[in-house]
């Protein structure tokens, strides 16, 4: 598979997670920590809650990646750095949708 094809996996799995995380609760409940005063509606702190968890999930999830390329000395990211990035990303939505 193409590496492009498999990054935008990776942003759909990401983006599933950050609707379905156990982890929004936590975000959700610290809203009066990074969320502005002028902003604090209901609709800005669920959005920004997911959206919080999404990038933090697609930044954790590239972790083996980064760890993977820098061992096996790649220069650039291919299909099997995509899987990796893929497979933790999944790993890390799996809480929120089995239960």
């Amino acid at each position: 598979m193409n590496p492009k094809t498999l990054f935008v996996a990776v942003l759909a799995m990401t983006a599933l997670a950050g609707f379905t995380s156990p982890a929004l609760l936590w975000v959700f409940q610290l809203a009066g920590f990074w969320l502005p005063d002028f902003m604090a509606t209901p609709a800005f702190a669920l959005y920004g809650t997911s959206l919080i968890v999404s990038v933090s999930v697609l930044l954790i999830s590239g972790l083996p990646v980064a760890v993977f390329e820098r061992v096996t000395g790649r220069t650039e990211s291919d299909a099997t750095s995509m899987l990796i990035w893929l497979g933790g990303a999944g790993l890390l939505t799996l809480p929120g949708m089995t239960g």
